[in-house]
């Protein structure tokens, strides 16, 4: 039997929510890349080459550090990066190329789906970083990179933070009101509504950057990015990373 095709004469979209509901900041962005978005799933089951994952572009790794795919059964999900440490203020981090940037006027979100057995001495940071400073995990996420959107856990604090910085204008970290479990699969969203920044827990909106809007850097080639960073002087901390996604609007 002969299959029948299917058109599709727009972009294939995330349905509209209402703010009230969860994850709204993906309403109306791309699904798939088309000529409307710039989409991109990393479900991470491709090899992990000197702890650089298949597709990304280079690691910063500290002594004791590594990044590699689970090869076990991990926790009920499927395509697991786990990085890992082997004392304190040691981690890793892995980037992309710098092909994305934020435009003003135009939407996009980034999320990460992780989760980690301590959730107040460690790092978690993901989103995109313009790479000017790359000797440590942490300058990925740090005004030391000069041009940069992160947002995840510090150490001292189970309340994900933002750091948004523009031409190293001197901004600080803004906390949120949600906190993460330990030992539970959190999403972390960032979102761009074209002018302001929102930050995500679960798709719950946990903080707005109130910062002035001269801190987000438009217009600036930006990679992502994924970083680890152990707090915790008894080291050995493990992060697990399930999917690191975005679309941006063309």
């Amino acid at each position: 039997m002969a299959a029948n095709a299917l058109g599709v004469n727009e972009s294939v979209v995330h349905a509209p929510k209402s703010q009230a509901n969860p994850y709204w900041y993906r309403g109306g962005l791309g699904m798939f890349g088309s000529a409307e978005f710039q989409v991109n799933m990393d479900d991470f089951v491709d090899p992990v080459t000197t702890n650089v994952p298949f597709g990304w572009t280079a690691a910063i790794v500290d002594s004791g550090g590594t990044t590699a795919t689970a090869t076990t059964a991990t926790l009920g999900a499927n395509g697991v990066l786990v990085i890992a440490d082997a004392t304190a203020s040691e981690g890793a981090a892995f980037y992309g190329a710098k092909s994305l940037q934020l435009i003003s006027g135009k939407k996009m979100f980034m999320e990460m789906r992780f989760r980690t057995g301590d959730v107040t001495d460690n790092a978690v940071q993901f989103g995109l970083s313009a790479l000017t400073a790359t000797s440590n995990p942490e300058d990925l996420w740090t005004t030391a990179a000069a041009d940069v959107v992160a947002f995840g856990l510090l150490d001292g604090s189970a309340y994900p933070q933002m750091l948004s910085d523009a031409g190293d204008s001197g901004s600080t970290a803004e906390t949120g009101t949600l906190a993460v479990t330990a030992d539970t699969w959190t999403t972390l969203g960032i979102y761009f509504d074209g002018s302001a920044l929102f930050g995500f827990v679960n798709g719950v909106q946990s903080l707005k950057w109130s910062q002035a809007s001269t801190t987000i850097p438009t217009a600036v080639a930006l990679a992502p990015f994924v970083g680890h960073i152990n707090g915790n002087s008894a080291g050995a901390a493990v992060v697990l990373v399930d999917y690191v996604r975005w679309a941006f609007q063309r």
